[in-house]
């Protein structure tokens, strides 16, 4: 049986049943270039007094996987490096970052405003769950209505995404975090679909940025993550309710989101270059209807991404509306070859999702409609491909519907 454990003089000793043996030294001449994976649930600590130094963050380190690694602590700091924030978190998923920074800063008898074009777990759960607590939240399109006139004296929070999901529309988020702070709220923004490449929410006066890591940052559809990044005075008051509700990410998975972030920025311009040549070639497509994204000259949202991105591109998602309904729909997706039908996004190859049956399937047809989604709507995420593949494939699906 090995056990390991650390030693005063910083060496690392292994017991093998027959005596000790020097394993490793801290202080070594060479360090592995790529970070360790640190797999240990637990950590041996040396006396009381070391415990409560590093429970009282009076002393760095760690005592119970639970409530900090250093995979996550690692990973979280690029993060927040990325969105130059203070500081950041790593969750167990993009659902485990949005509740938990939510809850942290609500109570009973509060009230939330909160755009109805989201994520549609993220919509069930300010509507129907937060509810059972008695937190009551107000659905306003940022784009259509000032939610100035829908702020109450106990509104604590206003909540949106940088690119909405799935109409790819652009709140103003400097009027928004005006409009939060003027009236002592904050403004909370999932920027899943942006990513610190194409936005950086902070800048324009967000209190709180939010991912899914599942999705470009982790970018290999092998992790399921999430991720807050902010001052560092909220952070840490979500971190303590992290490790109460015990949502925090693996060390293996913090792990592959370090590794997927060293190539974000290459792989999110690209998706974007996909992106608008997708969107372009679709929108002047005979069989669809409309295509939804903010790079396109068409699109209401153009002017405020052009205002508040970085310069980067648009992004790699975009929603197509066809001449059809589900029916059509299903026979594209056979048609396509190249393209696959993925009820998730932002991979390295382009896929598609159904959104009211994949991520939007627990609103009902009211609220589908009410935020313009159809049974003949698919979404695109682009990959890393050869435009010109992509667009080839579209042609011969296209062609025999």
């Amino acid at each position: 049986m090995l056990n390991n454990r650390s030693r005063s003089d910083t060496a690392v000793y292994i017991h093998t049943g027959n005596g000790e043996k020097c394993y490793a030294m801290n202080k070594q001449p060479t360090v592995p270039e790529t970070f360790p994976i640190y797999l240990s649930s637990a950590y041996i600590m040396d006396s009381v007094e070391t415990i409560d130094a590093i429970c009282e963050g009076k002393e760095d380190g760690y005592g119970y996987f639970r409530v900090g690694n250093p995979n996550a602590d690692a990973t979280s700091e690029i993060l927040a490096a990325a969105d130059g924030a203070e500081n950041g978190l790593v969750f167990a998923s993009g659902m485990a970052a949005i509740t938990t920074a939510i809850q942290t800063f609500v109570k009973p008898g509060d009230h939330i405003i909160a755009s109805p074009i989201i994520y549609g777990e993220a919509f069930y759960f300010l509507k129907y769950e937060l509810k059972r607590w008695g937190v009551e939240t107000t659905f306003v399109d940022f784009n259509k209505e000032d939610v100035k006139n829908y702020i109450r004296p106990n509104t604590t929070l206003i909540y949106g995404e940088t690119i909405a999901n799935p109409s790819m529309s652009v709140p103003d988020i400097q009027y928004l975090a005006d409009t939060a702070h003027e009236n002592s709220a904050k403004l909370f923004i999932d920027n899943t679909f942006a990513t610190p490449v194409i936005a950086k929410p902070l800048k324009f006066g967000a209190d709180l940025v939010i991912y899914s890591a599942t999705k470009y940052l982790g970018g290999h559809d092998d992790l399921v993550g999430g991720a807050v990044t902010g001052p560092a005075d909220l952070v840490d008051k979500i971190r303590f309710m992290l490790g109460l509700y015990g949502s925090n990410l693996g060390a293996t998975e913090s792990w592959l989101l370090s590794r997927s972030l060293r190539t974000l920025p290459l792989r999110v311009r690209k998706m974007s270059e996909n992106g608008l040549a997708l969107a372009k070639y679709l929108e002047a497509h005979p069989k669809v209807e409309k295509v939804y994204y903010p790079g396109l000259s068409s699109s209401p949202s153009k002017e405020l991404a052009d205002q508040q991105f970085e310069g980067n591109g648009y992004g790699g998602m975009l929603s197509v509306n066809f001449r059809g309904g589900q029916e059509m729909i299903d026979k594209l997706i056979r048609n396509l070859k190249l393209i696959r039908f993925v009820p998730t996004l932002a991979g390295v190859g382009t896929t598609l999702t159904y959104p009211a049956r994949a991520s939007h399937r627990d609103l009902n047809k009211d609220e589908l409609a009410a935020i313009g989604i159809t049974m003949g709507q698919i979404r695109l995420s682009s990959g890393l491909e050869e435009a010109d593949d992509l667009i080839s494939d579209f042609d011969q699906a296209l062609d025999n519907l």
